[in-house]
């Protein structure tokens, strides 16, 4: 069949400006409603939100969506909904001098909004597959933007109707991006509240709360006869470097400490603040005697650090540390609290050492 034939054997669906926009107003008021309502992540609401626009207007036959930098060289749908999803599956936009005049890379470089024709002659092939195989003929890009991270994407709609959005007009889909900007700004606010939950403000370390957490975990480590260790380390002294050198020098040291210990334990070793001077290394996969090792490996990696407390003055610190091995059916609570018995006895012995906890004896 000749082109043209082809073309014009593809009609127009019928179209009520009126109606389509009012199905889209409720699309929008409904998505707004489910994100009050929500506590989705952010793909998952906004999953949810393009397929009700997809279901509620007839005529948007695929609305995607992704995020990521806006010098990326590589574009490929995250979340798809609507009845030409199977294309988007598919799509890859790679950058080139044709597809920087297209509607994606556009909106990522901030240029004005602008609804583009779709035929089965347009120079971008998969716009002539998506013309061919499902109607597609006006395509309009959307910029997302989370007022909190900065995080950047793309909301994209293809329609089955000549000049749709210009007909239809951007305004209601621009206020779509609005809401989906909403979407990731609330994720990026969760993330941060879980972050400040579960992190000390001063060291960014883990806080007493992600410990707790972490218990479970190691709780079935130790359940299938794998090695869980902690250890309590107190910095000696450390009273003294407030007294004579200020909380803020204390502060910059506690620092330091944090940022030695995270670079000398294991990426699989979790390192918090348990409060004032004292922190907790759990170690999963490490014996005691492994754990003793490392416990030493701290001591002398503090012992040997010159700690800059301003005015070109140093200071030289030591720390005591107890050592536990968590048993089967024992919590982390219970080896933290062991661990930090075999502190004591290594404060009370001299302080700059390494004190182990005994193993609980297996009752019968």
């Amino acid at each position: 069949m000749p082109m043209l034939s082809f073309l014009r054997s593809r009609a127009a669906p019928s179209f009520d400006v009126q109606a389509e926009q009012r199905q889209l107003s409720e699309a929008v008021l409904r998505s707004a409603a489910r994100l009050v309502a929500s506590d989705d992540d952010a793909q998952t609401a906004i999953a949810r939100h393009c397929q009700t626009l997809t279901a509620l207007a007839p005529h948007i036959v695929l609305a995607w969506t992704w995020f990521g930098p806006s010098t990326t060289p590589t574009i490929r749908p995250q979340v798809m909904a609507g009845s030409a999803a199977a294309y988007a599956h598919t799509l890859c936009i790679q950058r080139s001098l044709l597809t920087e005049l297209g509607p994606a890379f556009r909106t990522l470089a901030g240029k004005q909004l602008e609804p583009f024709k779709v035929t089965a002659l347009s120079p971008f092939g998969p716009w002539r597959a998506a013309a061919a195989a499902h109607g597609v003929r006006s395509v309009l890009a959307l910029p997302l933007r989370s007022s909190l991270d900065g995080q950047s994407g793309l909301f994209v709609l293809y329609a089955d109707v000549d000049r749709y959005f210009d007909n239809v007009g951007v305004g209601v889909f621009d206020a779509l991006g609005h809401l989906f900007g909403a979407v990731l700004s609330r994720a990026a606010r969760n993330v941060e509240l879980a972050r400040a939950a579960n992190c000390d403000a001063l060291t960014g370390l883990a806080n007493r709360h992600a410990v707790a957490l972490l218990g479970p975990e190691l709780q079935r480590v130790t359940a299938h006869d794998q090695a869980v260790s902690v250890v309590m380390l107190d910095i000696d002294h450390f009273k003294h470097i407030n007294d004579d050198h200020g909380h803020a020098a204390g502060d910059a040291v506690l620092r330091s400490v944090a940022r030695l210990l995270q670079t000398t334990v294991r990426q699989t070793d979790t390192v918090a603040r348990w409060g004032g001077e004292e922190f907790v290394i759990c170690l999963p996969g490490a014996d005691l005697p492994v754990a003793l090792g490392v416990a030493e490996k701290l001591r002398l990696a503090l012992a040997a650090e010159h700690l800059a407390v301003g005015a070109g003055r140093t200071l030289r610190l030591t720390a005591s540390l107890g050592v536990a091995q968590l048993q089967t059916g024992e919590t982390l609570a219970d080896g933290i609290a062991r661990a930090d018995r075999a502190l004591y006895l290594a404060k009370h012995g001299g302080r700059d050492r390494v004190a182990a906890a005994p193993l609980v004896a297996a009752t019968a």
